[in-house]
């Protein structure tokens, strides 16, 4: 039995976190058992501690070498953004084998001290500048996980208007969105987004939803099904859970032609060019008014989506991914090496 250690930073609600619940937990569990050290909790903490045991650290895990000293795990799995080598990686390196996934659009860190290195998109795999021991393996999706079972009230979206939505956050490119909302005067659609900024117009207010308070990940899926039309202007994306909750709903999808946006969103939409915001409201206006094309996106989408990121599939990558890092942390090690004293 291989025991892996996932050490997903903080479990706040985010795609790198959903994404490696979608693959852990449909790990054989007859050759791997799977525990989880986190920085912090956060809204995800519940989920996570329904399917593994969970353990809490700190900031940069300052306690790293006690946790596997006492738990001896074979493998400890790191969830880094990248970018920069991390202490805490180092200091497990010299206990375990340690693998990581970078979750961010940059160059891996610590690649002198882990066994094996995973990054989410061919966009990212472009950035780095040394490839040995990095390999692909896209975002897993699970709609097993979600319960999408609120209505419009909910949200206070209004009955019989085409819901156009976005899940912006704290993005820059908000602006962008309710750029084209407050100027797009079709009478049909109504604007959704949840944002953690405040915005102040005079125009459009009465075709605008703006959700300030953040969103559990059964709200956000409800969203997404109650929606017609995905509209996310963004940038700079390694991947993004966010478009795949929108494929597995069939949603036709406007972004930015940006980082992994186009390899991720496929036939399943439809890409201005990076802040062309004109460019992004003429998608919009052609999608609004033609719903077989809606359709058939949404669909393309969907089928895009079910193929390439299937959980367990996912998984099973993951499992080959483990076993050739142990190998070669083995042969680093030398024969005799125990994972940890």
């Amino acid at each position: 039995m291989i025991h892996l250690l996932i050490c997903p930073h903080r479990l706040d609600y985010g795609g790198s976190q959903l994404g490696i619940h979608h693959w852990a937990r449909h790990l054989d569990r007859s050759r791997f058992t799977v525990s989880v050290l986190a920085m912090a909790r956060g809204g995800l903490s519940e989920k996570f501690e329904a399917s593994y045991p969970v353990f809490y650290d700190g900031v940069d895990y300052p306690n790293i070498e006690e946790y596997i000293r006492r738990l001896r795990p074979d493998i400890v799995h790191c969830a880094p953004g990248g970018g920069s080598d991390h202490e805490y990686i180092r200091k497990a390196a010299a206990l375990a084998t340690v693998t990581q996934t970078v979750m961010c659009p940059r160059q891996a860190g610590n690649l002198n001290d882990v066994r094996g290195t995973a990054v989410l998109s061919g966009f990212v795999l472009s950035l780095q500048k040394r490839k040995e021991n990095i390999i692909r393996i896209d975002l897993p999706f699970d709609a097993g996980e979600y319960d999408a079972r609120y209505g419009r009230a909910h949200f206070g979206l209004p009955e019989g208007k085409l819901i156009i939505c976005s899940i912006g956050n704290a993005r820059k490119e908000n602006a962008h969105f309710m750029r084209i909302a407050r100027r797009y005067e079709n009478p049909g659609a109504h604007f959704v987004i949840r944002s953690e900024r405040s915005y102040n117009y005079l125009f459009g207010r009465k075709r605008v939803t703006v959700l300030k308070r953040r969103l559990t990940e059964d709200e956000k899926m409800s969203l997404m099904r109650l929606s017609d039309i995905f509209l996310y202007p963004t940038s700079n994306e390694s991947y993004g859970m966010v478009f795949l909750e929108a494929m597995a709903n069939r949603l036709p999808i406007i972004t930015y032609d940006d980082a992994a946006n186009r390899e991720v969103v496929g036939s399943g939409g439809l890409l201005a060019r990076l802040n062309d915001i004109q460019g992004m409201a003429a998608h919009l206006d052609r999608l609004v008014k033609d719903r077989a094309l809606r359709a058939e996106l949404g669909q393309k989408g969907h089928e895009l989506m079910v193929r390439r990121n299937d959980p367990r599939a996912i998984a099973r990558k993951y499992e080959e991914f483990f076993l050739n890092a142990l190998q070669a942390g083995k042969a680093r090690k030398g024969p005799g090496f125990e994972t940890c004293p």
